[in-house]
């Protein structure tokens, strides 16, 4: 079974364990910031309780940690997600990703869901596009995808 639990929510124990994902070489490599002290990281969870168009989420499944999801720049028709697995674990991404597609279509109700992934990032682009992403614009680091939900027809099965 899976949990998602808000960022706002976490134990001090779990934004540590956030936080070495996060700071991992395997994780931060693809990331913006490569790096996040930890006052840093208790800054931004904190700031996540006043911030209506950001949503993040440790995933839980049964016993285990196996990763992060965000939902950013949430808006009434579209949002970008984020995701990145407890780089302990491997072959996470699929659920993380059914998790992303299922939660934006059924509790935020948008209709385009966005992301980016560094061209380098083949695993990430390759999972994207699995899951029906189109890349619709690339530059010299990052290849930009979305996905219609309205087209799945999620929405009408909820």
């Amino acid at each position: 079974m899976l949990e998602l639990i808000n960022f706002t929510d976490l134990t001090d124990e779990q934004i540590l364990m956030i936080l070495r994902w996060r700071n991992d070489e395997r994780v931060a490599k693809y990331m913006k910031n490569k790096s996040v002290s930890e006052q840093e990281h208790r800054n931004f969870i904190s700031n996540l309780k006043n911030d209506e168009t950001k949503r993040y989420f440790l995933v839980k499944e049964d016993s285990d940690y196996i990763g992060v999801i965000d939902f950013v720049d949430i808006a009434a028709d579209s949002c970008e997600f984020g995701i990145y697995a407890n780089p302990q674990l491997k072959g996470k991404g699929k659920i993380l990703m059914q998790t992303i597609v299922e939660y934006a279509a059924k509790t935020l109700k948008v209709g385009e869901l966005k992301s980016c992934a560094y061209n380098e990032n083949e695993k990430a682009i390759a999972l994207y596009r699995k899951f029906g992403f189109e890349i619709y614009g690339r530059d010299e680091q990052m290849s930009y995808m979305s996905l219609s939900l309205r087209k799945l027809d999620i929405m009408a099965k909820s």
